[in-house]
């Protein structure tokens, strides 16, 4: 596997619509649009009775997004996209809670939307749109709505075996309209932070498990005593 060997930052405007693609390593595709602090670690594991190099990638979002109508239409987006390449595998991530939240009066275009999806090889195993609530109290004149963003972990199985392509992505979208006389409204979200691990299979090596520790540990006191024994038979046999 690949040593760590650098550090990596990244702070793009969330003003900005581009994204920057990063090769992280050789290991996996990192691909950033918004203001994120991101930062690499290794560390040596042991799970499922194996122990690995685990390289982790985190990306921490540096700021909310946030547009208040009355400085004018504006939008903004803030996307992590990120998979595992050249034969590295997933050994697992971490996808903590994210908010999203509109108001407006006089059916004011404020607009939030954001999806968090997961592919393996190409198959979805998660699409989330958050769980929406609008305020009861609301009127013709007036529209709360907060969207929330569960947390998501996975938690891949270690083995030697030949790795599983796996997509995380996440992504968010805020945007207001053009003030007028009496409507008014803002929007915002509130990114989440996102945990990536991997690990390179053929730095993959079995460990014992803890029982068959014990089993060594109690054939070497038998042993040991089986010798001892011997021992103090054959020096009463001279006496």
């Amino acid at each position: 596997m690949k040593q760590l060997g650098c550090a990596l930052a990244l702070a793009l405007s969330p003003m900005l619509s581009q994204a920057a693609v990063i090769d992280v390593l050789g290991m996996m595709t990192l691909d950033v649009s918004g203001a994120a602090r991101t930062a690499i670690s290794q560390a040596t594991v042991i799970r499922n009775n194996y122990s690995f190099l685990e390289t982790t990638v985190l990306i921490e979002p540096t700021s909310i997004l946030y547009f208040d109508a009355s400085e004018g239409p504006q939008s903004a987006s803030y996307s992590v996209n990120v998979s595992n390449n050249a034969g590295y595998a997933v050994s697992g991530f971490d996808v903590g809670a994210a908010m999203m939240e509109r108001y407006s009066v006089k059916y004011f275009p404020a607009n939030t939307q954001g999806v968090l999806s997961h592919y393996r090889d190409g198959e979805q195993i998660k699409r989330d749109y958050g769980q929406s609530f609008t305020d009861p109290g609301g009127s013709d004149y007036f529209l709360q709505t907060v969207t929330d963003f569960a947390p998501y972990s996975f938690l891949a199985d270690i083995n030697a075996g030949p790795p599983i392509l796996h997509n995380l992505g996440l992504s968010y979208m805020i945007s207001v309209g053009a003030p007028n006389p009496g409507w008014y409204g803002w929007a915002l979200a509130v990114p989440a932070t996102l945990t990536f691990r991997v690990y390179d299979p053929a730095t993959v090596v079995p460990v014992p498990e803890p029982a068959a520790y014990a089993l060594t540990g109690l054939g070497l006191l038998a042993l040991w005593a089986r010798r001892r024994r011997e021992r103090v038979a054959i020096g009463e046999g001279s006496a």
